[in-house]
């Protein structure tokens, strides 16, 4: 048996113990440019998942294992990973690791802004990338409908699709922002609606994946990332 199966070994624990903690809070400074590190956020990703040695982590990540090597240590000295002791298989002492809990939680006042914009906005991307591909083949395999451009007074230019023949066509696909005016307790009811919306379909079992795109945000009151978003003059 090499290290790799060493991986569906249980740990033994005193009887009445808990295995492992359900949160642990990470408030340091290391820690937290960690985990906002989404290229560390990949090697820590199995410890999330179970206890590892050098070698499964490395096998379930499909990388190296010096490349792992190189992220136990930053992960351990930050105190994300914990060593939970040494398997010996030929002679050899394999250490495992496992996350120090099942989720790792920072108190969101202690992220540095530029570390939450960078993880943020990377995910956001990425995922927004995916949604942007997909409503362009939907558009693409669409027929019978147009572009209409429009002004609303104070609502800028407003691009709309319109169905040439049913004004209220049912399609498999949407897309669309809207600047509307709520008062905080409505701004409340909606965003909860729309998450209650999501929660009611999560649970289907499609023959296809979809991209829910929701959300709601008041307008800025600083425009750190959409300060030249203005249409061109």
């Amino acid at each position: 048996m090499d290290d790799g199966d060493a991986q569906a070994t249980q740990d033994v624990w005193p009887e009445g113990d808990d295995p492992w903690a359900e949160v642990h809070e990470v408030t340091g400074a290391e820690g937290i440019e960690l985990l906002t590190n989404l290229k560390a956020l990949r090697y820590l990703m199995p410890f999330l998942r179970q206890a590892h040695t050098l070698t499964s982590a490395s096998r379930e990540l499909g990388r190296s294992t010096g490349a792992v090597a190189y992220w136990i240590p930053k992960l351990h000295d930050a105190g994300l990973i914990v060593h939970l002791g040494d398997e010996r298989r030929g002679g050899r002492a394999m250490p495992r690791y496992r996350a120090a809990a099942k989720l790792l939680r920072i108190p969101f006042a202690r992220v540095p802004f530029d570390r939450r914009v960078a993880l943020l906005d990377g995910g956001r991307t990425r995922v927004l990338r995916r949604f942007l591909d997909g409503i362009d083949e939907a558009l693409a395999d669409d027929h019978g409908f147009a572009l209409g451009f429009s002004s609303p007074p104070g609502a800028g230019v407003s691009i709309t699709m319109l169905d040439d023949e049913d004004p209220t066509p049912v399609r498999g696909y949407t897309d669309g922002w809207s600047g509307i005016r709520l008062d905080e307790d409505d701004a409340k009811a909606l965003a909860q609606e729309m998450e209650e919306l999501i929660e009611r379909y999560s649970n289907r079992t499609g023959a296809r994946q979809y991209l829910a795109h929701v959300g709601l945000a008041p307008d800025p009151r600083f425009r750190w990332r959409s300060a030249v978003d203005e249409l061109p003059s």
